[in-house]
């Protein structure tokens, strides 16, 4: 059991980071305490806050669940954890967003009331990975499964992924190359790819910049 509830801890942990990005979390979190702030501190820098919209798409989009619910979850400052593990069990439950949130309590409960067997909740957890690891490395899915059951760390397979598209090489070549002593950034440099593409990219930040190419 306490195994279990580390998995879903880590889940949401992973839904989170990689499917949305550290500096997206963060921001959130900014915006809650910037509302806290008193008048005597309104005269120092204030975090960017984060786009509710697009936050609530994303998470939408990747679980499969309502976007109005999502954002109302969002607008209302529920606790981002909270809104992930309702995402996650109405994605492998196939109930709304908004009846499993209702059920909030200790979620480990509330995915035993859903019937959540640990078999399904890995299953459909590891397809979402595959998925957003698909996503945003151009690598294939298939591909994907099969250098995860080969043991590959999902970070390496992204920025592997896109260092190979920009170098016109197969990600498994570009997986070789990574030696123990060496940073991604060096194969990019051994690549002569631009350093940038290892750095991790979220969908938010994809949708920005095309939107700015757009605009010029």
């Amino acid at each position: 059991m306490k195994l279990l509830k580390k998995k879903l801890l880590a889940a949401v942990i992973a839904g989170s980071i990689a499917f949305i990005g550290v500096n997206d979390i963060q921001t959130v979190q900014a915006a809650k305490n910037a509302t806290n702030q008193t008048e005597a501190t309104a005269n120092e820098q204030q975090p960017p806050r984060i786009n509710i919209d697009k936050l609530a798409k994303e998470i939408a989009e990747i679980y499969d669940v309502n976007e109005s619910e999502v954002r109302t979850a969002l607008s209302e400052n529920r606790s981002l954890d909270d809104i992930y593990y309702a995402a996650i069990f109405a994605k492998v439950s196939g109930k709304s967003f908004r009846q499993v949130f209702a059920m909030k309590s200790d979620w480990f409960d509330v995915m035993q009331a859903l019937g959540i067997t640990e078999e399904k909740y890995d299953e459909v957890v590891r397809d979402l990975m595959i998925e957003d690891i698909a996503n945003r490395s151009n690598v294939d899915k298939k591909t994907v499964r099969k250098l995860l059951d080969n043991h590959y760390h999902p970070r390496d397979i992204r920025i592997a992924g896109r260092l190979a598209k920009a170098a016109n090489k197969n990600v498994q070549e570009v997986l070789d190359m990574k030696k123990i002593n060496q940073r991604w950034i060096d194969v990019a440099d051994e690549l002569g790819v631009d350093r940038k593409l290892v750095r991790p990219r979220t969908p938010i930040e994809e949708e920005e910049d095309n939107s700015t190419e757009q605009s010029q």
